[in-house]
């Protein structure tokens, strides 16, 4: 055990302060411990790679790093593994390919935890989220009536659909199931376009595709991806490198040295409007593994990260007031068009966005992903019949200068929840209030009931949770 142990996240706008901490070897030294602090607040931590008040804990803080075992069975003409809760993704991908056998769906980040992942439904492009392929999920909490730490296998049913993507609410995770399948190849090229409309015509062959809006040059950049029986392209190895040298790391060390060091509006503008597009090899197709192609080194490099999800038939609206509010920002437009000015006014937030005026320069391009909708309770793309587009927008500013994106996200977040029922995601930048979160999903008051029968004390949350769990917020019109 560890005492007085203060520990900040990747982003660095989140501290820890846990009264104590413990770094547990197996399941059983994870039950003393819930037995040893029975009636404290418990929560266990991943990789910290989150900028919500998800991670946050002044109780019990447990690193279940040490529980990282795979196990990989087959399952019919796929697999389930099972996967200890402190395994990181990047160890899983590898252990899995020894077997031939990969994840169905990736993010771009492959250094978070796969119960940290899952907890706060970590997506990648064209597919579910990972939280959707969990079969089963092995939790530790108490038992109502003796009180006494018990392991239960939740496996079906809404206790499985809420333990997909928890907020570690429900108790410690130990293991996770996941449905994988074999090991397959990506054929990946870029092209770019001014129109949103050629780049969504684009998805039938390229379902897997994610695309950028490049701020202040304004057009759509998109990575091209379909599954492909091809071999790995004999250029694969320089693609890689390629990506690494270029995008990875040439692409972002100009940013942060614009933005942290030269703090000058004009040459960001100038970097994206003349130089970024120097950066991309058109039509270069290339063929590789799925789990080297759909990854990047995107934790190479410190952020901050708010991502708002739509459904598909408020893609075009959102983006086109996301470019506008980004204009207003950087102080080269005062207003917004004339309808999504009204739009403001009807909501009352004319004050915000005068306050926001020339306060942000976004200087790093609008990631969009689109996420099928999942069998979860509360994930980001849980419900609907439609499609969800993700839209990341993310800050490289110093922690001590963040204030002008804290005031771009909170207004996105507010405005965009608002006028197209965004979802701001559980494990980023997350600025609205708990009944508004809630009333964003038509399901949450069965996740509440779910948490107060596994966790009637509440023992597992932290004031963030708590706080949502007894939010009253009216659900709204989402399908």
């Amino acid at each position: 055990m560890v005492q007085g142990v203060h520990r900040k996240n990747f982003g660095r706008n989140q501290v820890l302060k846990p009264s104590a901490a413990y770094t547990p070897a197996d399941e059983q030294e994870v039950l003393q411990i819930l037995d040893r602090h029975r009636g404290q607040s418990i929560r266990a931590v991943g990789r910290l790679h989150s900028w919500s008040d998800a991670v946050l804990g002044d109780g019990v803080l447990l690193d279940l790093r040490r529980l990282n075992d795979v196990l990989l069975e087959p399952d019919g003409d796929q697999f389930v593994a099972t996967v200890g809760a402190g395994c990181q993704i990047k160890r899983l991908l590898k252990e899995l390919d020894r077997d031939g056998a990969t994840l169905h769906s990736l993010g771009l980040i492959t250094a978070q935890t796969i119960a940290g992942a899952i907890s706060t439904g970590t997506h990648g492009s064209g597919r579910q989220s990972m939280s959707h392929y969990v079969v089963g999920v092995r939790l530790a909490r108490y038992d109502a009536s003796t009180g006494q730490a018990i392991i239960e296998e939740l496996s079906a049913g809404e206790p499985l659909q809420a333990a997909r993507c928890s907020l570690g609410s429900l108790g410690i995770i130990l293991a996770v199931k996941l449905r994988c399948r074999a090991q397959y190849n990506v054929q990946e090229h870029f092209t770019e376009s001014r129109r949103l409309s050629d780049v969504l015509d684009a998805e039938a062959s390229f379902p897997l595709q994610q695309f950028y809006l490049v701020p202040w040059h304004w057009s759509y950049f998109s990575q091209h991806r379909r599954e492909h029986d091809r071999p790995r392209s004999r250029l694969a190895r320089l693609y890689r490198l390629y990506w690494l040298g270029v995008m990875d790391y040439g692409l972002h060390l100009p940013i942060l040295f614009l933005e942290r060091v030269l703090r000058s509006r004009r040459l960001v503008r100038f970097y994206f409007r003349r130089l970024v597009p120097v950066f991309l090899i058109r039509n270069w197709k290339v063929t590789d593994r799925s789990s080297s192609m759909l990854v990047m080194r995107h934790e190479a490099f410190r952020h901050i990260e708010i991502e708002l999800f739509v459904l598909r038939d408020q893609l075009v609206d959102a983006l086109g007031f996301a470019q506008e509010v980004i204009k207003v920002a950087g102080g080269g437009e005062s207003a917004l068009s004339a309808d999504n000015q009204q739009r403001i006014e009807e909501l009352g937030m004319q004050e915000a966005l005068a306050e926001l005026h020339d306060q942000y320069c976004h200087h790093y391009p609008i990631c969009v992903r689109r996420v099928l909708p999942d069998d979860t309770l509360i994930s980001m793309a849980s419900g609907g019949e439609q499609d969800w587009y993700a839209l990341s927008f993310i800050s490289y500013a110093r922690p001590a200068r963040r204030a002008g994106f804290s005031l771009f996200a909170s207004f996105m977040a507010r405005s965009m929840s608002r006028l197209f029922h965004a979802r701001p995601h559980w494990g980023k930048v997350c600025p609205l209030e708990a009944d508004e979160l809630t009333s964003l999903y038509p399901r949450f008051d069965d996740f509440r009931t779910v948490c107060n029968t596994l966790d009637p004390q509440g023992v597992f949350q932290n004031d963030w949770t708590a706080a949502l769990l007894e939010a009253d917020g009216h659900v709204g019109d989402i399908p």
